[in-house]
């Protein structure tokens, strides 16, 4: 997250701002300096997605190969509504 804050502080204002999508990589809560780091970059950002941790995605070649499995589906979808995809 410190890094995200890094690079979107610096961020060219003549290009359009970014999305973030911050994927949990511990089954735990976040910490909170993350939590204040997402607060304080969230006015520079279009928005931030946050996709849970999900072990399967560990395991496998591409994320694409664990589309069969449900909480695999469920991040998915809850990505894209997120985003506002809408497919």
């Amino acid at each position: 997250m410190s890094q995200a804050v890094r690079l979107i502080g610096g961020w060219n204002p003549q290009v359009p701002r970014p999305y973030l999508v911050v994927v949990g990589d511990a089954p735990l809560r976040m910490p909170r300096a993350v939590t204040y780091r997402m607060r304080s970059i969230r006015p520079r950002v279009l928005g931030i997605a946050r996709v849970p941790y999900l072990v399967r995605l560990r395991e496998l070649d591409t994320p694409a190969d664990g589309l069969e499995y449900r909480d695999v589906q469920k991040a998915a979808r809850g990505l894209r509504r997120q985003l506002g995809l809408n497919y």
